[in-house]
């Protein structure tokens, strides 16, 4: 799948917008819960978009992030927002409560990660849809995956 990439403003601040291209044909029932994971950012340029040390911490956890639940398909990495000072990862997923052990089971540093964690039942992708329809107009697209 390939994602898209949309850049804006929200309350003044510069928003970065990435999310996944899926194909017309794809089952989202199969994905009915939602889990919105913030990530509070402690080192953020004049703009409130992460600075280089703060980008590499991200970088590392998504890629365990997904690697963790993403490797069979139990849960989806669907979107990506960035603005002031906060990184939210949006899953659509089968189960929340596969998605928060494996969230506990994967690898961590020293300091724990600085997320908070939210889930709720969007069946039809209603979150996903309301942050892709609005930004389309202004996406990229980009082989980011």
């Amino acid at each position: 799948m390939t994602w898209a990439v949309a850049k804006g403003t929200h309350d003044g601040h510069p928003l970065l917008i990435r999310f996944r291209k899926f194909p017309l044909d794809f089952s989202r029932v199969s994905f009915p819960v939602r889990l919105n994971l913030f990530w509070q950012m402690t080192d953020i340029d004049e703009n409130g978009l992460p600075s280089d040390s703060e980008f590499e911490r991200l970088e590392v956890f998504e890629d365990r992030l997904v690697e963790a639940v993403e490797h069979d398909s139990q849960s989806l990495l669907t979107v990506v927002l960035t603005c002031n000072g906060e990184k939210e990862f949006v899953f659509q997923s089968t189960d929340s409560a596969i998605f928060l052990s494996r969230l506990t089971n994967m690898p961590q540093e020293k300091e724990r990660y600085p997320v908070s964690i939210h889930s709720n039942m969007d069946p039809e992708w209603e979150y996903f849809d309301g942050v892709t329809s609005m930004e389309r107009g202004s996406a990229t697209e980009d082989n980011l995956a």
